[in-house]
């Protein structure tokens, strides 16, 4: 039944036509193709979504850009995070009556600025395997429940284009933060605060808070919900599922993912410890 009103809808409809583009709908071509679809994730979803449905090749862009911002954020927010990194170590030592030679000072700089820079190209990469390693989730649980548009290059379009919040979006809000309010990292539960949220761990989580349930308050954060938001609508549109699966799809690998994070925590609390 479902199969039957999608295909009823309206040809221009996001998510209404057949796999394989809606009737009346041509994919981008030029300036359009290659950056449209990036932008748009942000700006207008539902023209992302018809893009990769007539063309879900495009998702290729999609990707190239978000690994080209990524980098340059890491770059731009690379000395902020130095910074943090430094003050910290020499605040820890002072804690143990230790104080560093201006020598030692700068060694400790240079190496923390190689390692940073060596990170912040890298970053692009470890977003990039992130990003496929989703969109194999997101196509396995669409084809488990039957969607009609069940493919990796599909599922991969979605998973792109939910990713575009963190290079755009998010790297922006990091670095401004991080420059208002440095954190000072004074255990490795600390080491979080170098990536703020817009969670419930800002009202939440105190002084007190067991780690592992900080990181669950963390998760469930603005970005996290726009980022669903993307993976709902980017699954009905190309995956041909419905409103309810998608939101089952973006629950599932949300909750593996915050799983995996707050074991994290617990196994660093316990070495801590």
């Amino acid at each position: 039944m479902n199969d039957e009103t999608n295909t009823t809808r309206h040809p221009g409809a996001v998510g209404g036509a057949p796999v394989g583009g809606a009737p009346g709908i041509e994919a981008p071509s030029g300036a359009a193709a290659w950056l449209g679809p990036f932008f748009n994730a942000v700006l207008a979803p539902a023209q992302t979504w018809e893009a990769l449905d007539a063309k879900p090749a495009l998702s290729v862009w999609i990707a190239a850009w978000i690994m080209v911002l990524s980098t340059v954020m890491a770059v731009i927010n690379l000395p902020i995070t130095q910074q943090i990194m430094v003050q910290s170590t020499r605040a820890a030592m002072r804690g143990q009556g230790q104080e560093m030679s201006p020598e030692q000072l700068q060694q400790m700089t240079d190496n923390m600025m190689m390692v940073g820079t060596f990170f912040a190209y890298g970053s692009a990469l470890v977003l990039l395997l992130m990003i496929g390693t989703i969109a194999l989730m997101i196509w396995v649980l669409a084809a488990l429940m039957g969607g009609r548009g069940a493919t990796f290059s599909r599922a991969f379009g979605v998973a792109a284009a939910a990713a575009v919040i963190h290079p755009l979006i998010y790297s922006v809000y990091a670095g401004i933060i991080l420059r208002m309010n440095p954190p000072e990292i004074r255990r490795v539960t600390d080491a979080s605060t170098v990536a703020p949220t817009l969670g419930l761990d800002l009202i939440l989580a105190g002084p007190d808070t067991p780690a592992w349930l900080e990181v669950l308050y963390q998760r469930i954060d603005l970005f996290s919900l726009w980022w669903g938001v993307l993976v709902v609508s980017g699954s009905v549109a190309l995956l041909k599922l419905r409103k309810g699966q998608g939101i089952t799809v973006a629950a599932i690998i949300w909750l593996f993912f915050t799983l995996i994070a707050m074991a994290g925590a617990l196994a660093q609390g316990f070495s801590g410890s």
